[in-house]
């Protein structure tokens, strides 16, 4: 009889509620067990212009250079690595990146913490490190 695989997994956090609980790497969506809303967490990746009111995940977000988000709120469970424009408050519970020319607009941007490369633009109160309260 053949072994089952054991099924790796990971712990997020509830962008909504802040609750930690843990599911397959391979999840994209799920509901919360402490708010019960659904939430989203697969790893974003933008490459063209997103306008919309916010982009949430428990992943991580990606902006290409060609990318563009222009959202109230841009909120990440883990990382934002930006190649192109963000505009719009930004929340991450993990490391934010800036490339070289990246630009960043907005009322704030709170994380971990920060790295700027030579070029990058960056126009609003930054907070880092920064660690979301517990709801």
């Amino acid at each position: 009889m053949a072994k089952a695989k054991k099924a790796v997994r990971r712990t997020i956090r509830c962008y909504l509620c802040g609750h930690r609980f843990e599911v397959s790497t391979r999840t994209m969506s799920t509901t919360c067990p402490n708010c019960h809303k659904p939430i989203k967490v697969e790893d974003l990746r933008v490459k063209t212009y997103l306008p919309v009111n916010e982009v949430q995940t428990c992943g991580s977000i990606t902006i290409t250079r060609r990318g563009r988000v222009a959202a109230r709120l841009i909120q990440s469970g883990q990382d934002i690595t930006c190649d192109g424009t963000m505009e719009g408050r930004v929340e991450a519970d993990g490391d934010v990146t800036l490339g070289s020319k990246a630009a960043w607009k907005g009322k704030a941007l709170q994380s971990r913490t920060l790295e700027v490369k030579d070029g990058a633009m960056l126009n609003g109160q930054v907070t880092v490190p920064w660690v979301r309260a517990d709801r």
